[in-house]
This record gives structure tokens, sequence and C-alpha cells, in this order.
């Protein structure tokens, strides 16, 4: 089960789950992705894009700040073909560059109602899931290098970004005893519809550019490839981490 799977990172991790032979239950708002991104076959939903290589999908209509919504998306997985046993946490929202001294109060609580909340109500419904059916399994949140460092105009997204940071070291240790295994990816400067207004400025552009150390700004499937390795069987004893996909940008 992948969130906000439609565009982004979320479409890539989903794309490479399931090209790794996963069944992927696709969960957003809509499935179409969001348009000004750089998303593969962008004329098809993810589920359709999985679909047309072979694999196999499900398109779920999911608003992560809603529990009923959560579980109903979860409680009619079934159709995938067996109870799900990954969880990639992909939802989230940006409202926009502003500092302590400017950023309104409702762009706060938005940022708070998905990016904290939202993967909250998806972690602890995941883990009720996993730890009820036995087995075990694998819950991977996406945070970003906001949660580990401050970043200026961003606080709000770096408060949100660290609680979910703390709150996969905190569900690690709850779920432990369960072999329910919870990390996060906290990826740097990604090229998605996120960071595309960014990208449009030839400024902004240059300086995200000179501010990450590897010679190129981040893809999403190099997000989906730290998430493919967290969910499979070799990452069986790592639990608890919040691991850079930066380009080295935490490093300085």
């Amino acid at each position: 089960m992948v969130t906000g799977s439609s565009s982004g990172i979320g479409r890539a991790v989903a794309l490479r789950l399931a090209a790794e032979g996963a069944a992927v239950g696709c969960c957003d708002l809509s499935a179409a992705p969001r348009p000004g991104g750089f998303d593969e076959l962008p004329e098809l939903s993810t589920d359709e894009a999985i679909r047309s290589r072979g694999g196999r999908a499900t398109f779920y209509s999911c608003d992560v700040a809603d529990e009923e919504s959560i579980d109903a998306a979860l409680a009619t997985a079934g159709d995938l073909g067996a109870p799900p046993r990954v969880y990639v946490f992909c939802a989230g929202i940006f409202t926009g560059d502003a500092s302590i001294l400017e950023e309104p109060v409702e762009a706060h609580d938005a940022t708070m109602r998905i990016n904290e909340r939202g993967v909250w109500l998806c972690c602890r419904a995941a883990a009720r899931r996993l730890a009820e059916s036995g087995g075990g399994g694998r819950i991977v949140c996406i945070a970003s290098i906001s949660g580990l460092v401050g970043l200026r105009a961003e606080p709000s997204y770096c408060a949100s970004k660290a609680a979910v940071v703390n709150l996969v070291r905190a569900a690690a240790l709850d779920l432990a005893p369960h072999r329910i295994t919870v990390n996060a990816v906290c990826p740097g400067f990604i090229q998605t519809a996120m960071l595309a207004p960014a990208l449009e400025d030839a400024a902004k552009h240059t300086e995200l550019e000179r501010s990450t150390p590897w010679p190129r700004l981040g893809r999403p499937t190099d997000v989906a490839a730290a998430v493919a390795f967290l969910a499979s069987d070799d990452a069986e004893w790592i639990t608890g981490v919040a691991l850079p996909v930066d380009g080295g940008y935490t490093c300085s």
C-alpha cells in the first residue's frame, strides 16, 4: 500500500515495488498525476501505468487525514490477493515559502494535518493490521531533510517532517516485538511537481544545485530505490532509521 501514489515520489515508489513483483494498492485523493511534474507516463494513472507493464495494481481513493477514509481503503485491500505486508506513506503537502514572521496559522494547520497527523493515522492503522495478522511487516514513511536540519522559510514543513522522524523512532520500539520494521526516508531536493515552482526560477534552481554536493538534483527513482531496500528481506534488522537520500546535503 502506497499513499500519495499518483505523483512524484509516491508514484515512483509504487512503480518500483510493482517492478519488484509486488501487488500495489495505490492510494491518493485522485488517480491522475499532478500537473507540472516529471512523472513517467503522465497520461496514465499510477495503477494503469503498473498494469501497462504487466504488474498488478488497484487504485483506492483515500484522504490520509481522515481516519474513516484510511480504514476504508485498507479494509478493501484484500482484492490485491493477500493482506498487505508493506506500507509506504508518501502523501504530503508544502504550502509555500514563508518565514515564521509571516506564515499564516492556516498554512501551519494544513501542513500538520497532512504531514504529521496523516502519517500518524496511517502508521497506526497499518500497525494494527500487521500486528493482528502476525508475520511481521514493513512500514516506511517519507520524511525529508527538513526533518533533520532547519531550512529557511519552512517552519511548519520542518516541524511536520521532524515529527515524522521521531514518530518512526517511537513506533519502531513499539512494533519491534511484532517483527514490524518502521523507517523513514528523508529526501533532499527531488525533481517533482512540489519542487517545480523553484526549478522554474533560474536563480533558485541554481541555488538548489549548488547546495547539493552530488552534481545533480535528486529524482523520485532515487528515493524509490531506498524504499525498496527498506521494504525487502535484506532490511529485516534495520528499524527506527531516518535515511537521508539527499546527494550529501546533510553532510555539510
